[in-house]
């Protein structure tokens, strides 16, 4: 290898893994030197790496010099099942939420121990800002979080209570006992609310949808302030919206491919 190994053993796909997860923050650029450091990589081992990265397309080079991600990486990321498929067909319930609220409305999945948003539509009220689409959230203290984290099973439950609960605001639920209550009413009823519990000024509202085996669960959610909008209001169009979609992607055929595989640019002739 060429360079200073920090991490004698590890193989190059590891090392490719380790320079995409830097670009995984809120952050969309990164300079060579800052994903040397975050990724924990000699510089020579990321400046090689990210030149290949490059000439296939998951990254890009940008006027000041840095990286970010390119649209190989989305292009591919599109064919996921979990995504793709659940937001072709969640896309009017979505439209129809925010036509009625005009405020945030978001569609989350699951990933590991955290929600992942895989679609938002930007309210135009005064609402706060809200993470963008492939950010995450926590679940112990968002809305979808929440409604995920009911329907995820007994081993992800004891994974987050027996770890400490990080406290956003002064309403987060930091107390594992309060959580293990606050999962079982959400359990019940289907739904979740988180009222500044993530960020202050924000109250949402989050539905269960059930998907077939290969999409698995989601979370559609409102997300306003808590004076524009009642909860209980809030909480009936979610659950409508959820059961609507729940239908759907159980009653839907399997979509088409977005695009035939066409030769690639790079491929030879």
């Amino acid at each position: 290898m060429s360079g200073r190994n920090t991490s004698p053993g590890r193989s190059v796909t590891s090392k490719m893994f380790a320079i995409l997860e830097v670009f995984t923050g809120e952050r969309t650029e990164w300079s060579l030197s800052e994903i040397a450091r975050a990724s924990g990589l000699p510089t020579s081992t990321v400046h090689r790496l990210i030149q290949e990265l490059v000439e296939w397309g998951g990254l890009e080079r940008t006027s000041r010099g840095n990286y970010r991600v390119g649209v190989r990486l989305w292009e591919v990321a599109a064919r996921s099942t979990r995504t793709y498929g659940m937001r072709e067909t969640a896309l009017p319930f979505l439209q129809g939420l925010w036509e009625m609220t005009h405020a945030h409305v978001l569609l989350a999945v699951l990933d590991g121990t955290q929600a992942i948003l895989v679609e938002k539509i930007s309210g135009t009220r005064d609402v706060p800002p809200v993470g963008r689409a492939g950010g995450r959230l926590p679940l112990h203290a968002s809305a979808v979080g929440k409604v995920l984290l009911a329907y995820s099973g007994p081993d992800l439950e004891r994974e987050i209570l027996g770890k400490p609960l990080k406290a956003y605001t002064a309403q987060t639920i930091t107390d594992p006992n309060a959580l293990r209550h606050e999962i079982a009413r959400v359990r019940r009823s289907g739904s979740a609310t988180s009222v500044e519990e993530f960020t202050p000024g924000s109250a949402s509202c989050a539905a269960i949808v059930t998907g077939p085996p290969e999409i698995g669960p989601a979370a559609v959610s409102i997300l306003g302030t808590p004076r524009t909008r009642d909860l209980r209001e809030m909480t009936l169009l979610v659950q409508s919206a959820a059961r609507g979609l729940t239908y759907a992607l159980n009653n839907t055929t399997p979509a088409n491919p977005i695009t035939p595989r066409l030769p690639r640019p790079w491929a030879d002739s």
